[in-house]
Parts: C-alpha cells; structure tokens; sequence
C-alpha cells in the first residue's frame, strides 16, 4: 500500500485513518464473504418488507371489515343488509385473482402490491363518506360500492405477499410453504 508521512516525518499506510475509525482493509476472502452476505440479505430484504405489508394489511382489513359490521349493527341493520354489503368485496376476488396473474407479469409484484395498498387506503377514505342520516338501502348501495374497492385491494396484496414467499421459497420445502399458507389463509378467514 502506498505510504504518506505523518507531521513528524514517520511513514505510515494510506489505510491507517481507516483502522484508527474502526474500519480495516478487509482481505480478499472476506470481501466475497461479506459480499455473499450482502447479496443474501438484499435477497430477502423484499420478501421481509413486502410478507410484513401483507400481514399488516391483512390486519386492517380485518379490522376494515369490523368495523363496517360493527357501524352497521349500531345503525339496526338486519344480517342480510350486512351480507349485502361485502357481496362486491367477495365477488371482486374472483375478477382480481384472474387479472392480478397478469397484472402481476406485466408490471411486477411492486406494481401490484402497491396498487392494492393505495386502494385500501381509498377504502378507508370513501367509509369516511358513509353519512348517518342516509337511508339503508342508500347507505347498502354505498358501502357496497366501497368494499368493492376493498376486495380489489385484498386481492391485489395478497397475490404480492404469496409470490414472493414463494419465490424464495427452497423447492424441497414447498410442501411445508402449501401447508402454512392453508393454515394462515384459514385462520384468516376464519
């Protein structure tokens, strides 16, 4: 390594500076090692960020729900008023699951699951317009509309947060992956 000199005149190495800060040259063997941890870590750092998304968004569209339920109840709705109003949310899973596939090729898993974040957060944002004084039937015809917004959104994350489980899923442990995303789907749903 090249050699400075120090103000009394001692040489010393240009990476002296860099070991006084607690950093060191690193040698070769432990570059390719670091660099095999890094590429290892950026490898999982999407399917932590977008696994925790999903999981947080299964979160508040639980609660999304409750909450509608629990609105609907205080506003002496029968229980096939409420049923009315999340017929959309269900049935838009079945349009959005045939599409997502290939939204999510053409446009990615990120185009996805953003879309599907920013349409719950519309959700939100459009309950927020469900007036007291409107009639039932106004008011069924509204949240309807809405939760269809909601099943989209649903959909939409949910195809981002299995692809990728998938995806760095091992093949040898893809039998184990099917058996806890059922379970983790059942006791979602249930």
């Amino acid at each position: 390594l090249p050699q400075v000199l120090h103000g009394d005149g001692a040489p010393t190495s240009l990476d002296e500076p860099l070991i006084r800060l607690g950093r060191r040259h690193l040698q070769p063997t432990e570059t390719v090692a670091r660099t095999e941890a890094t590429q290892q870590r950026d490898a999982l750092l999407p399917f932590v960020v977008i696994s925790s998304t999903y999981l947080l968004f299964t979160i508040t569209d639980g609660a999304l729900r409750m909450i509608v339920l629990l609105h609907a109840y205080r506003k002496s709705f029968t229980a096939m008023e409420v049923t009315l109003m999340f017929v959309l949310y269900e049935f838009a899973g079945v349009g959005t699951n045939l599409a997502a596939g290939i939204a999510g090729a053409r446009w990615g898993i990120r185009a996805t699951l953003v879309t599907g974040l920013l349409l719950q957060i519309v959700t939100f944002g459009l309950l927020f317009g469900w007036e007291d004084g409107w009639s039932k039937s106004r008011a069924i015809l509204y949240v309807t509309g809405v939760q269809l917004f909601g099943g989209v959104a649903k959909d939409l994350t949910k195809l981002g947060g299995k692809t990728v489980t998938k995806l760095v899923t091992p093949e040898e442990k893809e039998t184990q992956l099917f058996k806890l995303v059922s379970l983790l789907t059942g006791w979602k749903n249930s």
